[in-house]
């Protein structure tokens, strides 16, 4: 407590060159004053810059053994002083407490219809024509439901509202030192409110006071589930490792099986040509046809041959069947393998970011190393343009698939509900990508407004009024309706391993084609073979 007493030489020159923080909260001050000569010290404390969270008492001596006290601010400091009564003291009594409550911001919670502004942030120029119709609700959402708890906060105050607008949250000019934006307006003056919630950030603390946080702002990479084909190899999937040992195990038995009782039926004939004409790699072929069901031009007469080439194809007709089963529903189903940044920048899904002011100042800020690795290589890779793009354009690319796109929820789930078909909203997934989502109303440095607001703001939080407005305006993740009703085209992604296939079979019996002719030394003539067949 700094204690003055006002019938000292120096205690005028002392109090003028008090800094007007210096007299809100969270110091207090005594100043002493006798009876006799306070109408000549009033008018110095009438100059004193006294705020409406001033803590000062002024003691007033009545006599030698009576003491006066009483609560001395102003609402603002061009007005002019307000008294409460305090109490006061005396030989006898002591220190006598008169107050209804000893909270001052309960007791001085009627600004008296003082002049209040309010800075407002807007992306969109139309957004000041739907502050109150609740129209367009995917557009400037913060700063809409901001807009209606400075109004509640306003009137809970009885204070005169204005509202000034700006273009941008504030970012700090390191060429000039100054704050652009809103932040700019609180640091130049120009208002005593943030009317719109922002970051917390080490730059703004030193120039802006937060009193309350408000709703949190949802962004995040919003991307439709790539296909499960886009990570992993489906054609392996349909059976566990074990299960295609055994298959694998089965077909080669049942080939040597086949091999064996067709070779003791070849035997039993007197044409030599023909008993060779049935090899091993023909019991191969003859395997493989019944793996993809397809017949067999050779035949046993043998009753031992006829049964392991039945059963043969009774067993590969049950391997056929599970497979193809398995893979039709492979063939829709999607993967949700992406769910980390740093699966997102190992990934070969494109990324756009929504063009808006605080992406482009926080997005090439991030000095987290994979969140650096995203921005430098995907969204502004060197020698390319930035993918800064526009919420509509971001949306219909989401929708195509194979992209991501960072946007805010509520914008992002307002345009979804509206452009996509019900089966495109599931497997919708979101990776978010800002460390911090909480956003809080500012107010001007040392501003003696702020304990009254910060009780106010807070006692509207606790009575709903802050969870009923962004009820309204705050659209939820749209709702999957129709899992499992869509039916998607085979796409050439699916079909990559076994394109990949063909062409090896198709290389490898070239090179052996090559090696064929160059082992026995036989001419090729390409339109001889061409017109003999």
């Amino acid at each position: 407590m700094n204690i003055v007493d006002l019938d000292c030489s120096s205690a005028r020159e002392t109090l003028l060159n008090v800094q007007p923080f210096l007299l809100g909260h969270p110091l207090r001050w005594l100043l002493l004053a006798d009876t006799f000569s306070l109408d000549d010290h009033m008018q110095l404390l009438e100059k004193l810059p006294l705020r409406l969270d001033s803590n000062v008492i002024l003691a007033e001596f009545t006599n030698s053994s009576t003491i006066s006290l009483k609560h001395i601010y102003k609402i603002n400091p061009s007005l002019p002083i307000n008294h409460e009564d305090y109490g006061g003291w005396d030989l006898k009594t002591g220190i006598t407490d008169v107050r209804l409550t000893r909270v001052l911001s309960r007791k001085r919670s009627n600004l008296h219809h003082t002049h209040l502004t309010a800075s407002i942030v807007i992306t969109n120029p139309d957004t000041v024509n739907h502050f109150e119709d609740y129209k367009d609700k995917h557009i400037d959402t913060l700063s809409k439901v901001n807009y209606k708890q400075i109004h509640v906060l306003m009137d809970t105050l009885n204070a005169t509202k204005k509202f000034i607008l700006q273009s941008s949250w504030g970012y700090l000019n390191k060429t000039t030192g100054k704050w652009s934006g809103m932040v700019g307006d609180l640091v130049n003056g120009t208002a005593e409110i943030g009317g719109t919630s922002l970051f917390i950030t080490p730059e703004r603390l030193q120039v802006i006071d937060y009193i309350s946080q408000t709703v949190s702002t949802h962004g995040a990479f919003m991307f439709r589930s790539p296909p499960l084909s886009y990570v992993t190899n489906i054609f392996y999937l349909p059976f566990q490792g074990y299960v295609w040992i055994s298959c694998l195990t089965l077909f080669f038995l049942c080939t040597l099986i086949l091999f064996l009782t067709w070779q003791g039926n070849l035997k039993n004939k007197d044409n030599a040509q023909e008993r060779e004409q049935f090899r091993l790699s023909d019991a191969v072929m003859t395997a493989v046809g019944a793996v993809t069901q397809q017949g067999s031009n050779m035949e046993s007469n043998l009753t031992s041959g006829r049964i392991s080439f039945f059963f043969l194809l009774l067993s590969m007709f049950f391997f056929y069947t599970a497979y193809t089963a398995n893979i039709v529903a492979l063939l829709q189903s999607t993967t949700t393998s992406i769910s980390t940044l740093k699966d997102l920048l190992d990934s070969n899904l494109e990324l756009g970011v929504e063009d808006i002011v605080y992406n482009r100042y926080y997005f090439p800020r991030t000095n987290e190393p994979i969140r650096k690795a995203i921005y430098e290589t995907k969204i502004a890779p060197p020698g390319k343009k930035e993918r800064y793009l526009e919420q509509s354009e971001g949306i219909a690319k989401v929708r195509q698939g194979l992209f991501a796109f960072y946007i805010e929820g509520t914008r992002g789930y307002k345009l979804i509900e509206e452009t996509f078909y019900e089966s495109e909203k599931c497997g919708l997934m979101e990776i978010e990508y800002l460390q911090s989502t909480d956003t809080w109303l500012s107010i001007e440095k040392y501003s003696a407004y702020k304990e009254v607001m910060k009780v106010s703001l807070f006692k509207m939080k606790e009575s709903g009024v802050e969870r009923r407005e962004s009820s309204k305006l705050y659209m939820k993740k749209p709702i999957c309706a129709a899992k499992g009703q869509n039916f998607d085209s085979v796409r050439l992604i699916d079909c990559y391993i076994t394109i990949m296939i063909i062409l090896l079979g198709y290389i490898l019996s070239l090179v052996v084609f090559g090696l064929e002719h160059l082992i026995k030394r036989q001419p090729f003539n390409l339109s001889e073979r061409l017109c003999l067949s």
